[in-house]
C-alpha cells in the first residue's frame, strides 16, 4: 500500500527575498520571474502525484505561487489561514541585516520557546505557529487518510511543521534553511507522522543555489 503525502510547499522566490526585507502577511511581495521558474520547475514534479486538494496560505506570494501549481495541474485552492506567514508586528518592513546589527539575533530568540523577547515588538510565537500548523496536519490525516495533499506557505509554518516531529534546538531550526518553491515530503500512517524529504527541488538547484 502507499501512504498518503502530506507536502508542503514554501512560495516561490519573491522580491522580500531578493531585498531582505521582512514583509510579514500584509504587504505585496509579488514572486520574481526566477521564483514563477522554481515553482514552474516544481510542479512538473507534482504532476507525478494525484494530489486530492491544495491549501494555500492568503498571502500574494503564495497565491502567485498556488496559480502556477493549479495551472498544471488542472485545479483549484482552497485558502487556509492556518497557513499563513508569522505575525511580524513591528518588525514588517524592516531589512533583516539591519535588525541583526541593531538588536542582536532577535530571529534565534523566536524558535526558542519560552523566551519572551519578541512579544515586545508584537512578534507570534513560534509555539503559536506550531499549534495552527499541528491543528492543520491532524485534520488532512482525519480527512484525507488515503490521499496526498498539498499546502503552499512559508518558511516558518514548514519549520514548525519539522519541529513537530523532530526535536530540534533552537540552532538547528535557525540554520535549516527551507529553499523557496522546494518541496517538504510528510507520510503518514496509522495516524502518525513519517519525515520522508526536506527540500525536494530540482538537481540542478542544488548545485547553483
Amino acid at each position: 500500500m502507499n501512504l498518503p503525502l502530506t507536502i508542503l510547499m514554501r512560495h516561490g522566490q519573491a522580491d522580500n527575498n531578493i531585498n531582505r526585507i521582512l514583509v510579514g502577511r500584509y504587504i505585496d511581495s509579488h514572486l520574481t520571474e526566477y521564483g514563477k521558474q522554481q515553482v514552474a520547475d516544481t510542479a512538473n514534479y507534482l504532476k507525478k502525484v494525484p494530489i486530492e486538494k491544495i491549501y494555500v496560505s492568503p498571502v500574494t506570494r503564495t497565491i502567485e505561487t498556488a496559480n502556477i501549481v493549479c495551472e498544471a495541474l488542472g485545479m483549484n485552492y482552497e485558502i487556509d489561514e492556518r497557513l499563513y506567514e508569522i505575525e511580524l508586528g513591528k518588525l514588517v518592513g524592516m531589512n533583516f541585516d539591519d535588525i541583526i546589527e541593531k538588536h542582536g539575533n532577535l530571529f534565534l530568540k523566536f524558535y526558542t520557546e519560552g523566551d519572551q523577547t519578541l512579544r515586545n515588538y508584537g512578534v507570534e510565537s513560534f509555539s503559536s505557529v506550531k499549534k495552527r500548523m499541528k491543528h492543520i496536519l491532524d485534520e488532512i490525516m482525519e480527512k484525507y487518510p488515503e490521499k496526498n495533499v498539498l499546502l503552499i506557505t512559508h518558511l516558518d509554518p514548514i519549520k514548525a511543521a519539522l519541529s513537530i516531529l523532530l526535536d530540534l534546538k533552537p540552532d538547528s531550526l535557525y540554520q535549516w534553511h527551507m529553499r523557496n518553491a522546494a518541496m517538504t515530503i510528510l507520510k503518514h500512517e496509522n495516524k502518525i507522522y513519517s519525515l520522508f524529504g526536506v527540500n525536494i527541488m530540482g538537481i540542478h538547484r542544488y548545485l547553483t543555489e
